[in-house]
């Protein structure tokens, strides 16, 4: 039974034009929330950057921070900057002007910001990762241009206290299959395509520019995102200047599994407690294998179903509810509790009494409400909190059993592979 303001399209009865705007609104007050619990946990100076990035990718002026000629590909699709994005690039350039071109050519298809901003994990120091999805076919000389106009705003957004790290993507060949181009590290290239893709859709942030196309494909129809967009155009439903279509997530090959295993396995000597996180989900992808239910695929169907709470959506915790699924359907409670103190650690927001506040209200309570689930007291959070300051024993202790959980997580995956594919695999321990 279709619940209370739930959405569900199908070919056969045809597709409403009302439904899809309805989709696409939901998507956006999502969208819009994370966007505004990512702008209350940044300083002044970083709130600034993030309101200016899309101008600063619609033009090309000389005043503003990042400019390298007027041959830069430029033009944010459909968009048109606000009054208090107008008074801070006013205020770092006095004499700026902005002058709207009729029939600019749009260069910048759009603009999503990746990484922790905005969830439950983020902080003073968390980088603002922007995927730049940039018009097909730029020659080499424009990609240059473009590129170099990344790396001057990295070095200006780090002047103002901020990492950021722009990627370029083209969108129909990323929708092929091929990697994204990071400005100045290669890691990104190597990272595996559909797992990166779940990653995507289910946390990145809508900064300007076109809409992905996947919002308005139902989960149900994953399989069928083909026809259901051929089906789209053939009525058309598809504002072509409004949408960005980077591919679907019907199916993720085995193969990439183990090379995303391996992957969080070297990432883990520098963030053990995000790469356990990490590792265990991809260990759930892997044990649904080929019917893999992956997350972003859950939060459409949670928009669909008009189920819009920030907290439940958060990425962050929707990768906690998933591995605790999984964990206790095996009994696995060791595990699990592991889990939980590597996603509190992670996070980072102490919580014991005598701990300063840290982090927004809202990822406070939020911390505080999964803590309270877990049936953590006092003690206990105190004991995390003050971690910094254990002994050789608990610090030893805590240190083994994310070595094991990385290696076992590993080992799991490696099994998996040979299964699928019996080749000799390589011997790793963390």
């Amino acid at each position: 039974m279709t619940r209370p303001l739930e959405v569900r399209p199908a070919l056969s009865e045809g597709i409403d034009r009302q439904v899809l705007h309805q989709v696409r609104e939901r998507f956006l007050a999502v969208n819009n929330g994370r966007l505004q619990r990512a702008m209350e946990g940044l300083l002044p100076a970083q709130q600034t950057i993030l309101n200016l990035l899309a101008l600063l990718f619609h033009v090309n002026d000389p005043l503003l921070p990042g400019y390298v000629s007027d041959c830069t590909p430029a033009g944010v699709s459909g968009y048109a900057p606000d009054a208090p994005t107008l008074a801070a690039a006013q205020a770092l350039a006095a004499d700026f002007i902005y002058r709207p071109q009729p029939g600019q050519p749009q260069a910048i298809h759009g603009l999503y910001l990746m990484g922790s901003l905005g969830t439950l994990a983020q902080t003073d120091q968390s980088d603002m990762d922007v995927w730049l999805c940039h018009a097909p076919g730029l020659d080499d000389q424009a990609l240059a241009n473009l590129r170099k106009k990344c790396r001057r705003l990295e070095t200006w957004a780090a002047g103002q206290g901020s990492e950021a790290h722009f990627f370029l993507i083209d969108a129909q060949r990323f929708a092929q299959g091929e990697r994204a181009l990071h400005c100045d590290v290669d890691d990104f290239v190597n990272a595996q395509h559909s797992l990166l893709l779940d990653e995507f859709y289910r946390t990145a942030i809508w900064l300007g520019g076109r809409t992905p196309l996947w919002w308005w494909v139902p989960a149900y129809e994953e399989a069928r995102y083909g026809e259901f967009i051929q089906a789209l155009e053939a009525q058309r439903l598809i504002p072509a200047d409004e949408v960005i279509d980077l591919g679907h997530l019907a199916h993720i090959p085995a193969a990439e599994f183990l090379g995303a295993g391996l992957k969080q396995l070297f990432k883990g000597i520098e963030s053990p407690y995000k790469s356990v996180l990490k590792l265990l989900l991809i260990e759930v992808y892997a044990s649904e294998h080929p019917r893999v239910s992956c997350l972003s695929l859950g939060y459409k169907r949670a928009v669909y179903a008009h189920q819009l709470d920030l907290d439940e959506l958060d990425p962050y915790v929707m990768v906690y509810r998933r591995i605790e699924g999984y964990l206790q359907a095996r009994g696995d409670v060791q595990r699990l509790e592991l889990v939980r103190r590597s996603l509190y650690l992670k996070v980072n927001h102490k919580l014991s009494g005598h701990a300063p506040a840290q982090g927004a209200p809202w990822q406070r309570a939020l911390l505080e409400r999964l803590t309270h689930e877990w049936g953590w007291d006092e003690q206990q959070l105190a004991q995390l909190d003050n971690r910094s300051k254990w002994k050789t024993g608990p610090d030893s202790r805590e240190r083994l059993a994310l070595s094991r959980e990385l290696n076992d997580s590993y080992r799991f995956l490696s099994q998996m592979a040979w299964h699928e594919h019996p080749i000799r695999l390589p011997v790793i321990t963390v």
